[in-house]
């Protein structure tokens, strides 16, 4: 036999899932821009006397690692080839490129090297004026795109504007393949390099791709440990709750910090102590030791452990609240008059448990909130029936399938994570949790006013 309490709560991985994975994806996404694919086509491209550019061109990304030879080589199968093996790695050519744009500097900072790039050089343009770079497109400059530098000339102009005299002007094509869309049929262009606001080498504009990248990524997980600071998703895996949380419903949980949970808050909370003195003095507990130090053959009796375990329960009374069991169902004394012959209860109608028997009588019928445990926890019971500060009476709306505050006494506000008030999940169950099943009666059986 094996004792069910049936009120854990399992917390949500879900939201870690995501935000690892959000950042791993964008950290590959960075990383994959810097590092050549183990399946390349080789491309030479002739860029006249002088030189050659091979271009080793990833197939499925648009990134590309330009190699520019000053040699005169011309095309064709004697052509020099690459060695892969020669290839830097992502962190090697990531630290190269972050020293390059140590010097040349990051963002609205970094150097234009509009005046000084040179032919077979790669650059990437950029704009943040939406009109210029709309009337750059049209003749086919996208900014942040990679260009190849075909050619330099000083002192000419293109088909934009009239020639000016000492006016750089760079012919140049995209470094890999775009999008058909994009594609052109009158590659390389030239225009003139004032045209352009700002131009980067590659070195400098993927170092600060990389760089954002990783802040961005880093943002995202501080935000994340930030908000699983103060809120959690957890699973409903029972029917201690049930009506108002279904098995199987995911919650919204926030941490109660500024504000202290309220009487028919739903509240998350770490096992006490207590509960695992409770289950240890129960008829189950007492049979489990008894297999286990017992010489004869006995059934083994399963007993189940809180360790790491987590719960939901409803708060039937808060510090300063007087607090009993009548016929399973917890009470809370609201006001007598006068002469304490009148008082008016809030009754949680959470019905009997399915097994009493394996709990004291006392558990369901007593005129205070503490269990008598003995031992070491006999110093912490009192026949006080009004909750000390920082004490919480909870008990589970389905009483039957709940070991809540009546088998183990009052909960301490510092196992107490936070309150959950709303269902997120399905949908039929979404909106705030329903209150528990609480009436407010005059007569309580085997209460007496003598005993406030």
């Amino acid at each position: 036999m094996k004792l069910k309490y049936a009120c854990k709560a399992k917390p949500c991985l879900v939201r870690y899932v995501i935000v690892i994975a959000i950042a791993l994806l964008a950290l590959c996404k960075s990383c994959a821009s810097l590092s050549p694919s183990t399946s390349t086509r080789r491309i030479v491209t002739s860029t006249g006397t002088s030189g050659v550019l091979i271009r080793e061109r990833n197939i499925n990304r648009r990134r590309s690692i330009l190699k520019y030879e000053s040699n005169e080589v011309g095309v064709g199968a004697d052509s020099p080839k690459l060695d892969e093996r020669q290839s830097p790695t992502v962190f090697s050519r990531l630290a190269s490129n972050l020293r390059t744009a140590a010097s040349d500097g990051f963002g609205t900072r970094a150097r234009n090297i509009g005046s000084t790039m040179v032919t077979g050089d790669v650059v990437v343009p950029l704009c943040s004026n939406l009109e210029k770079r709309q009337s750059l497109a049209q003749i086919g400059l996208y900014a942040g795109v990679e260009y190849i530098i075909c050619g330099i000339e000083e002192g000419s102009g293109d088909e934009m504007g009239e020639r000016v005299p000492s006016e750089r002007v760079a012919t140049l094509k995209p470094a890999y393949p775009l999008r058909p869309h994009l594609e052109r049929s009158d590659w390389p262009i030239s225009l003139p390099v004032s045209h352009v606001p700002l131009w980067l080498s590659k070195a400098t504009y993927e170092a600060g791709t990389a760089l954002g990248t990783i802040i961005l990524a880093g943002t995202y997980l501080v935000i994340a440990s930030i908000l699983a600071s103060f809120l959690r998703v957890v699973v409903v895996p029972s029917e201690s709750m049930e009506p108002a949380l279904m098995p199987g419903d995911v919650v919204l949980v926030t941490r109660s910090i500024f504000t202290k949970p309220k009487a028919n808050d739903v509240v998350f909370f770490n096992p006490p102590p207590e509960l695992d003195v409770a289950i240890a003095n129960s008829k189950i507990g007492r049979e489990f030791a008894l297999a286990s130090t017992s010489s004869t053959d006995l059934m083994p009796v399963s007993i189940v452990s809180t360790k790491g375990k987590q719960f939901l329960k409803r708060v039937v009374g808060v510090p300063g609240d007087t607090v009993g069991v009548s016929n399973s169902n917890p009470y809370v004394v609201l006001e007598c008059n006068d002469s304490n012959t009148v008082c008016k209860y809030r009754v949680d109608r959470t019905g009997g448990y399915s097994r009493p028997d394996i709990f004291p009588e006392e558990s369901w019928n007593r005129q205070n909130p503490t269990i008598h445990f003995g031992g070491e926890f006999e110093s912490n019971a009192d026949d006080s029936n009004t909750l000390a500060k920082g004490q919480f009476f909870v008990a589970g709306d389905n009483g039957y399938r709940s070991v809540d505050s009546r088998v183990w006494g009052p909960l301490q506000s510092n196992y107490i994570f936070g309150t959950a008030k709303w269902v997120v999940y399905p949908m039929k169950h979404f909106g705030p949790i329903n209150p528990g099943p609480f009436s407010t009666e005059t007569d309580i059986p085997g209460r007496t006013t003598d005993d406030i």
